[in-house]
């Protein structure tokens, strides 16, 4: 594609959104923001020097960054802490007290491997799915769901 041409997307536009009128794609392009467009960039297994950006992937990455928001607005709702003075305690401190605790430490130490072996390989993509995968279906689908001992 070429920016000469007329036929690529403008970053901003993604991340502000732009009508149909103005940008003359089927159904316009609804604001997704900076955050959504990065993690898309990201989940591409690009081998080349070329990223092909699909604005349903930009969509989906939103959905996603929607849900880590509600989840953390969650727990520190729940702990009491939207003003923002919860300090964690030092994760050696951390004492699992029951086995959903334990279940979903255990997730998320396979998470956080997963995704350190997927970043010595330069495999972004990878690294990303990880995180994903570990924030919806263990972390949210499951503990805050159904396990959580908040």
């Amino acid at each position: 594609m070429s920016k000469s041409l007329g036929n690529v997307i403008d970053p901003r536009d993604i991340i502000g959104g732009a009508t149909l009128q103005r940008l003359q794609f089927p159904q316009g392009i609804p604001t997704c923001g900076a955050d959504a467009l990065r993690l898309a960039l990201l989940s591409q297994n690009c081998q080349g020097a070329e990223i092909r950006v699909d604005v349903g992937e930009v969509l989906s990455q939103r959905r996603f960054c929607n849900k880590v928001w509600n989840g953390l607005r969650f727990v520190l709702g729940v702990l009491g802490d939207l003003g923002g003075e919860f300090q964690p305690p030092h994760p050696e401190q951390v004492v699992p007290g029951g086995p959903m605790e334990r279940w979903v430490l255990s997730r998320l130490a396979g998470a956080v491997s997963e995704c350190g072996r997927r970043l010595e390989c330069l495999e972004f993509h990878g690294a990303l799915a990880a995180v994903q995968h570990f924030w919806l279906r263990s972390f949210c689908d499951v503990f805050l769901v159904g396990g959580t001992p908040f």
